[in-house]
């Protein structure tokens, strides 16, 4: 394999479900298996992203259930989604694999890891929340569940969700935008857009008095990321997730929020690789 950003998908058929995925960078070392990010697509990953983080390892992307170029239906639990993943996995052959989850990616990453744990080495959740975490502000709630729109409001609403406000923050998510944008062939179905929506209220759903200790049971060294202000999905549940998993650290990037990791790429990827190959632990 090489860095070079692959343009056409690979197929296997899992259980009557024909999983599409791309790899790309080392032959050797732990494959990273990357969970994208709400209706994301194999497509959705910023090309600078994937080009750092394949200098040093293998990078696995796909398409969940339902998603993209796979086929099915998109279930409407996390839980599900996290063993369709594993499914997949295995089905590749791979032993244990590490996984970087983003925004809901990082949700079915922690249910992987809960389900499946002989299956993951090391845990990255970028951007993500605990199972009955803190909720967003209820006037960002209503601006994410509003429907309908031009195309300048979707891209208004993307830079106002994963940037933060600054002149800064704002012209590199724009260059990552234009970056994804470049590369989209394949987007996902409206389907896939209520299911998820679904699992992740399922996910949001307080559970009182919960101490959250299931994460206690997430034994995996785990690198939590975020920007210093996630308006979508809090900051602060980046603080719970390593508060209560046993063996995680956590890096918060400055004048950045959701999309932290497409606008600090190369800096996101070294940090990445200082976690994997065993510098931080």
């Amino acid at each position: 394999m090489t860095t070079q950003l692959p343009t056409t998908s690979s197929f296997i058929e899992v259980a009557g479900t024909r999983f599409a995925y791309r790899e790309m960078g080392t032959t050797h070392g732990t494959p990273l298996v990357l969970f994208v990010h709400f209706r994301g697509t194999i497509e959705n990953w910023d090309p600078a992203l994937l080009t750092a983080l394949a200098k040093q390892r293998p990078l696995i992307l796909f398409d969940n259930t339902g998603v993209g170029e796979t086929n099915g239906e998109t279930p409407t639990s996390v839980s599900e989604m996290a063993a369709d993943a594993a499914a997949f996995i295995r089905a590749l052959g791979h032993a244990q694999v590490d996984l970087l989850g983003f925004s809901i990616g990082g949700m079915v990453a922690q249910e992987v890891a809960l389900q499946h744990g002989d299956l993951v080495r090391k845990l990255i959740l970028a951007g993500t929340a605990p199972e009955s975490g803190i909720h967003p502000r209820p006037e960002i709630f209503e601006r994410m569940n509003r429907h309908g729109g031009t195309e300048e409001d979707g891209v208004a609403d993307f830079m106002f969700f994963f940037y933060g406000q600054t002149s800064t923050s704002q012209a590199a998510g724009m260059a990552s935008l234009k970056r994804i944008f470049a590369q989209k062939q394949f987007d996902s179905s409206e389907q896939v857009k209520q299911a998820q929506m679904e699992a992740i209220g399922k996910w949001a759903h307080p559970q009182p008095n919960s101490n959250y200790q299931w994460l206690r049971s997430i034994s995996h060294p785990t690198l939590v990321t975020n920007g210093i202000e996630d308006v979508m999905v809090p900051t602060a549940n980046s603080y719970l997730l390593t508060e209560h998993i046993p063996n995680a650290q956590l890096i918060i990037y400055p004048d950045s929020g959701h999309g932290h990791l497409f606008q600090f790429p190369e800096q996101f990827a070294a940090h990445v690789a200082l976690f994997l190959d065993g510098d931080l632990v």
